[in-house]
């Protein structure tokens, strides 16, 4: 069973040696990790400049993480600190933020407080996701924080897609393609397409469908338990739709007719954030959710 994702208080860890990632397409990014590094330094932490990739052998002996730069960068970082159990502290220096527990002003306060065990550790739930050709894996298993995404190609033509839940089938769908999200992905591109805003504490995933073409086929809400097969079907004899499935928008592959993507719970993420930061803080200043 997924873990559910929830606010639990700070575990007063010792942390003894960091991770600090960042974009390295971004010299902003690259400035603001060299600062955290010395600030943590001046603390007496070990630190591992990691870049895009970290160094071998730091993420096995490291404590905690930081990722510097926007979501792009807290997404693929997420996949290499979940695993670990290491908790992840974002310090935003990119586009919009939502995973960021820190800023640049007051980056001393957050560190510190990370480092003294006064953050709220938050447990988001994750995808882990593989695709089959017959009964060869093509891809995976693979993680993914927001969501996987299964949709058209580069031609204006729409997909058949069929779903089942744990051997049960649940809809065929025709459209554009299908995406299942976490709660943390719930306000990413599932939102674009009109999903419903879910809170991270839920333990469920969500099925939304994009630009379908059935006034039916809405979003589903599912428990995150729930492991769902995804099939590229052939709607008309002689077709081969190009189809291409991804994960967090960062990794994926194009889908031939017949293959599965095969969805289940990823396990959670342990990510850092202030007591007083609630997800609805963040709709708020994000997003503007609620302003007139």
């Amino acid at each position: 069973m997924a873990t559910p994702s929830k606010s639990v208080p700070p575990s007063g860890r010792a942390i003894g040696s960091v991770l600090v990632f960042h974009n390295e397409a971004r010299p902003e990014s690259r400035r603001i990790a060299r600062l955290a590094a010395s600030l943590l330094r001046k603390r007496r932490v070990k630190v591992w400049m990691a870049g895009n990739r970290p160094p071998a052998g730091a993420l096995e002996r490291a404590d905690m993480a930081v990722a510097v730069g926007g979501d792009g960068t807290m997404l693929r970082v997420a996949r290499l600190a979940a695993p670990r159990g290491l908790p992840l502290l974002g310090v935003h220096a990119g586009g919009l933020g939502f995973l960021a527990g820190a800023q640049l002003r007051g980056l001393v306060g957050s560190l510190d407080a990370a480092l003294d065990g006064r953050m709220n550790i938050q447990e988001r739930s994750l995808l882990s996701i593989e695709v089959y050709r017959g009964p060869r894996r093509l891809l995976g298993p693979t993680l993914a924080l927001n969501e996987c995404v299964i949709r058209t190609g580069d031609q204006a033509r729409a997909v058949n897609l069929s779903m089942r839940g744990d051997g049960a089938s649940v809809a065929d769908y025709f459209g554009d393609g299908l995406i299942v999200a976490t709660p943390t992905g719930s306000t990413a591109y599932a939102l674009a397409a009109s999903g419903p805003i879910v809170d991270p504490s839920l333990d469920v995933n969500l099925v939304v469908p994009i630009c379908p073409h059935a006034l039916t086929q809405r979003p589903l809400i599912v428990p995150a338990s729930l492991p769902l097969v995804i099939r590229h079907e052939r709607r008309r004899l002689h077709e081969a739709p190009r189809v291409h499935v991804s994960l967090d928008g960062q990794r994926g592959r194009e889908l031939l007719v017949g293959d599965e993507v095969r969805v289940r719970p990823g396990g959670s993420l342990r990510l850092l954030m202030p007591p007083e930061r609630s997800f609805f803080d963040a709709l708020r200043r994000k997003l503007q959710w609620g302003v007139r």
